[in-house]
């Protein structure tokens, strides 16, 4: 009888526990982006960025590189038909715009028009709002490394939107971020984590070959579309085989928090899953369930050990030990 009353309230507190822990791992990372947003928008509102002259901007950029720790890989200015200019590559012929190769004059521009975060702050920014954006993870036009892109729109003096400025964060970066979490968990070399973009794609994964992989013809050479993106292999979530797997994947791209059972390669997992805040991520940890439930009866046993030995003393209390007459 005692089993069956304080099982069921063990169980939801230990839900809670595991479901606190993995939203403080969110928390953190949260943090991190919350900050570079900050920083990001800070630059983007300097008055020597509302001219868009790329001469006066770069040296202020450049600068902001040298001085930050390890976190910005680049910065990007886009402009309104797309084109672009990045502290890191150039065509001098061509007022330093990024084109396909920038050692010809009439090389044609790359462009940011497939990018989410050009199209949200630029293309579908009609109302000239100060958006603040955090892209999907990707692949670099430039540099060919995965990223991504915290972006601002850059606003003149009245105010109507004429570019955007863009921080691109090494996704190393926001690995070894997760790797740090891990390090610090209580079982690390049991627990697994995943993080999925808003569309579902896995850009971390205990398991590394459903991260996305970049594309290599028979020569070893990256392979690239029209708009030089280097094509890549992406795993999604929604695409899983596991009816269990799609479920938890549609309620992660909907930013919910919770947990679900899972069956992954032949063992059974609690996952645990909450939505990063200030980006469009979702965090999740799966815990073997033999653990999970072990954990459980391990706490079980120790209240009714505790219940057992309170019983005794009271028993011996009350009836065992002489009362004065």
């Amino acid at each position: 009888m005692v089993r069956s009353l304080i099982l069921p309230m063990m169980e939801s507190e230990q839900h809670n526990q595991y479901l606190q822990a993995l939203k403080a791992d969110a928390q953190i990372l949260s943090s991190f982006i919350k900050e570079k947003k900050s920083e990001v928008r800070t630059l983007a509102d300097l008055a020597a960025l509302q001219g868009m002259n790329w001469d006066t901007m770069k040296p202020i950029l450049t600068s902001h590189l040298r001085q930050q720790h390890d976190s910005f890989e680049k910065f990007i200015v886009g402009l309104a038909n797309g084109h672009f200019h990045n502290t890191q590559v150039g065509n001098p012929y061509q007022d330093d715009i990024a084109t396909f190769n920038d050692s010809d004059p009439n090389s044609k521009p790359k462009s940011l028009t497939k990018r989410d975060y050009w199209q949200v702050t630029i293309q579908r920014n009609s109302l000239n709002q100060k958006l603040n954006y955090v892209s999907n993870p990707m692949i670099s036009y430039t540099t060919n490394v995965k990223q991504v892109v915290i972006t601002s729109t850059i606003h003149d003096e009245t105010n109507q939107v004429v570019g955007l400025l863009g921080g691109s964060i090494s996704w190393q970066h926001m690995t070894k971020l997760i790797d740090q979490l891990i390090e610090k968990s209580s079982n690390r070399t049991a627990d697994k984590y995943m993080l999925i973009s808003k569309d579902g794609n896995y850009w971390y994964h205990w398991n590394s070959n459903k991260v996305i992989q970049p594309i290599r013809n028979s020569n070893g050479d990256l392979v690239t579309d029209d708009m030089g993106e280097t094509s890549a292999k992406l795993f999604n979530i929604l695409a899983e085989t596991s009816s269990q797997l799609k479920s938890i994947g549609r309620n992660m791209v909907s930013g919910k928090q919770g947990s679900q059972t899972a069956s992954i390669e032949g063992k059974t997992y609690q996952i645990f899953f909450t939505p990063i805040n200030d980006t469009n991520y979702s965090l999740a940890k799966a815990i073997n369930i033999s653990d999970y439930r072990a954990t459980t009866q391990q706490l079980l046993i120790y209240l009714m050990v505790s219940f057992i030995a309170g019983m005794f003393v009271y028993i011996f209390c009350v009836y065992l030990i002489p009362r004065d007459r």
